[in-house]
């Protein structure tokens, strides 16, 4: 039950953004699907370890939270045209 509502609100998180990122070249729609996903969790701490850091937290060396339009970019895509 909490996985379903964790999905529900990630999922919700879709309209939350105002950009739209375009795909990389060469890329997959499962794999930007996948980054699109992972994006979403940092965006609502799904990936926090217990201390409440995420990945891309450690990655970028900063604390605090990560949107989802601040994870994309982070992970190189560009604003769609």
């Amino acid at each position: 039950m909490k996985s379903l509502l964790l999905l529900i609100f990630i999922g919700s998180l879709t309209a939350c953004s105002n950009q739209k990122f375009a795909k990389k070249p060469d890329q997959t729609n499962d794999q930007y699907r996948n980054d699109m996903m992972y994006c979403k969790g940092e965006a609502v701490g799904a990936w926090d370890n217990r201390s409440g850091v995420s990945k891309m937290n450690i990655q970028k060396g900063e604390m605090g939270v990560i949107s989802y339009d601040d994870c994309m970019r982070q992970m190189g895509y560009e604003q769609a045209r």
